[in-house]
């Protein structure tokens, strides 16, 4: 699967979750990626590089490995709430 396939199961899966937008790369060359930003700032944002799916934390400037779509469900199933009031 391409990472733009892989990207696009992301975006699925996220369009439907509450606050979550996609981010165009802001870095020539750099992934796009999907973002939660309740308070108008991101506290969470996903994208793909050669096939793995990381959930990236600004606040802490952690990336997060959760492998594919079903990982990054669980992880924010598990974490994500904590995110969403910004």
């Amino acid at each position: 699967m391409s990472d733009d396939e892989r990207f696009a199961q992301v975006g699925a899966a996220l369009e439907v979750r509450a606050g979550w937008h996609y981010g165009p790369s802001t870095a020539p060359g750099g992934p796009a990626s999907w973002c939660l930003d309740p308070g108008g700032k991101v506290v969470l944002a996903v994208n793909v590089v050669d096939g793995a799916v990381t959930v990236y934390v600004p606040e802490n400037d952690l990336d997060v490995p959760v492998g594919d779509v079903d990982g990054l469900v669980a992880w924010l199933d598990a974490y994500g709430d904590r995110y969403l009031a910004g």
